[in-house]
Order: C-alpha cells, then structure tokens, then sequence
C-alpha cells in the first residue's frame, strides 16, 4: 500500500483534482443550462454539456472511492471509529451524486420533449418544469451536505491523526462547517451564502498542495517512513 508519504500524495492530488473538476461540472458546464430562461428552454440547445457534467460526476466519484480505498487503512490504524464514518460517508456521496445524476438526464429529457413539441401544452411542460427542476435542486444540495460532513471527518482525522499541521486540519474543520452551514440554508427557506464556501476552498487547495509536497506525516510512535503500511500490526 505505500508509505505515509506516497498515499499522502495520492490523496493529494485526488482532492486536487476534485477541486478543479468540481466547479467546471457545476458552473462551466451546467451553468449555461441553469442559466435563464431556464433549463427547459437551454438544456436541450447544451445536451452534449449536461453528459458532460454527469461523466465528470461519475469521474469524481471514483476519485472519491479511490481516496477512501487508498486511505482507509491508514485511517484505521489512528481513528478507528472516525475511518468508518469518512468510508460511511464517502459511500452515501457517491449515492447522492447518482440521484442527482438522474435528476440532471431528467432535466435533459424533459427540454428535448419540450422543444420537439413546439410550444405545445405550455401549462403542461410548465408544471413539470417546476418538479424536475426542484427535484434536481434538492438532489444538489442534500450532496453538497454529504459532501461537507465527509471533508468535516476527512480534515477531523487529519486533525486528530495529526497527518497534517493541525492549524491546517482545524482550518479545514472550520471551512467544512461554514461549507454545511451555507448549503443546510436553503432547506430552511434561505439562500446560500456563497462567501462562507471560500474558506473551505482555501483549506482543500492548502491541504491538496500540502500533501503533494509532503504526503501524510508519519506518527511518532510508527515505523520508519520507507516501511509499508501492510507491515505494520
């Protein structure tokens, strides 16, 4: 399985790479399908972006089963019981991202059927204009919250493990809960508050190129760097 630094720097390059990916999925390619008039005139004029979007997904969920496989190990050795909830958790993200997945295609589905009907039956297409595109909402943000409680345990066992410098996992810690409290926003009638997901933003850039240079600090008390995990007891 590698050294502490080698599935340090794996995991810091996954995370990079989510960093980056993340926002072309979201904002460059489903941005002009959310954008107005709205997904049910724009998305079958960007059909090609919204498989795009749901590839892309699909990519990123893999990344993140491969930083749990690749990491989980490691993780047992110091926080038993936190590496089963981030594994726990990373499992129910690639849930959530499915669902949204097919809310996404739902979507799709729905603008094609609208403009190959040509203005036909607007109450009609209307009504299910507002059920896909909520559903598609509500998939969306019930992810982001996933996926916040899952960097909130990943960065806590970075914290607690002490893998990283622990100003850099609490800062991560403190970034993931903004991140929850912004998204957990709109279940209670309220909007996100985009500014409180930068921290958190900074924290996974910080962290992503902490680890490519670094990798995971080995603990005190384990065996020589150089020694692969499998090895230990």
């Amino acid at each position: 399985m590698g050294s502490y630094k080698n599935v340090g720097t794996i995991v810091g390059a996954l995370l990079l790479t989510m960093l980056v990916a993340g926002p072309i999925e979201n904002f460059v390619l489903m941005g002009p399908v959310v954008a107005a008039p709205g997904f049910l005139v724009n998305a079958a004029a960007h059909a090609t972006s919204v498989s795009l979007a749901v590839m892309l997904s699909f990519g990123l969920c893999l990344a993140s089963i491969a930083i749990a496989a690749v990491s989980y190990p490691l993780f047992r050795l110091q926080a038993p019981m936190l590496a089963l909830w981030f594994f726990a958790l990373t499992l129910a993200g690639v849930a959530t991202s499915l669902i949204e997945n097919m809310t996404m295609m739902s979507m799709l589905s729905l603008s094609q059927s609208f403009v190959a009907a040509n203005g036909a039956s607007p109450e009609l297409y209307e009504g299910l204009r507002g059920m896909v595109g909520k559903a598609r909402n509500w998939a969306h943000y019930t992810n982001l919250l996933v996926s916040g409680a899952t960097i909130l345990v990943l960065f806590g066992l970075l914290f607690r493990a002490r893998l990283v410098p622990r100003l850099l996992a609490g800062f991560g810690m403190v970034g993931a809960l903004l991140q929850l409290y912004s998204v957990g926003r709109p279940f209670f009638g309220a909007e996100v508050l985009f500014p409180l997901l930068m921290p958190l933003g900074l924290a996974y850039l910080a962290t992503s190129v902490w680890l490519l240079w670094k990798g995971f600090a080995e603990p005190p008390s384990s065996a020589p760097s150089h020694a692969p995990l499998g090895a230990r007891r």
